[in-house]
């Protein structure tokens, strides 16, 4: 079966993920804003732009994980994994993971990181072709698990 879809960043997909208290799909197409599917229909319900902490504007969202209430984007080309409220879209949470393993070390400058998943007690993080993956828990985040 087919399914095609809209949105303002070109229609592309770039992540999604899934909040099962809302049965909704969270979407990313590289702009700035996240799209809210439902998960019977795919009808888009609603759109939030991202913003960091600072207030600015934040595009290039990519990978996109559910974790404790929050949508949790790594931000294409860049270190940053900003985590962000789904009503507002307002970044609660910014990381910095340049130090798993440094651009200089890794190749080409498609070698990103790109991929982040949920495990039982921890956060799996790895890149687009990367070799490697790594474990990380977040010692300021306490519900998270």
């Amino acid at each position: 079966q087919e399914f095609k879809y809209t949105t303002g960043g070109g229609d592309q997909g770039w992540g999604i993920t899934y909040n099962p208290s809302e049965q909704e799909f969270i979407v990313s197409d590289g702009s700035k804003f996240l799209y809210f599917w439902d998960r019977d229909t795919l009808a888009e319900k609603r759109t939030v732009a991202v913003t960091r902490f600072d207030g600015s504007s934040q595009n290039q969202l990519n990978e996109l994980e559910f974790m404790d209430g929050l949508v949790c984007c790594n931000i294409w080309h860049s270190d940053d994994i900003i985590c962000v409220n789904p009503v507002t879209g307002k970044s609660v949470r910014e990381y910095d993971m340049s130090s798993l393993w440094p651009a200089d070390q890794r190749g080409g400058r498609e070698n990103v990181l790109n991929g982040i998943a949920l495990g039982k007690d921890h956060v799996l993080l790895t890149g687009k072709l990367w070799d490697r993956m790594y474990k990380v828990v977040f010692p300021d985040w306490t519900t998270l698990f």
